[in-house]
């Protein structure tokens, strides 16, 4: 997986920073989203796991933006 501290992101070991891989950083994810409900993400990549994620945030009622290096999804 590629970090964002990878990248020299400042900030990049924050709280709600999640990187999802597998089942356990699912987990993770779902209970934070649990917790704040209608609030922001930002997304980064726009391949499958990244628009799932988008289309099941919205569900949830989050403010959604996805950052990818494509011109196109």
């Amino acid at each position: 997986v590629i970090r964002l501290s990878d990248f020299g992101v400042q900030g990049a070991d924050a709280k709600y920073i999640f990187y999802l891989r597998d089942l356990d950083d699912a987990d993770h994810l779902v209970e934070a989203i649990k917790v704040k409900e209608g609030g922001k993400a930002v997304i980064v990549g726009g391949g499958y796991i990244g628009l799932e994620l988008g289309a099941a945030m919205r569900i949830n009622d989050y403010d959604v933006t996805m950052v990818y290096p494509e011109p196109w999804c």
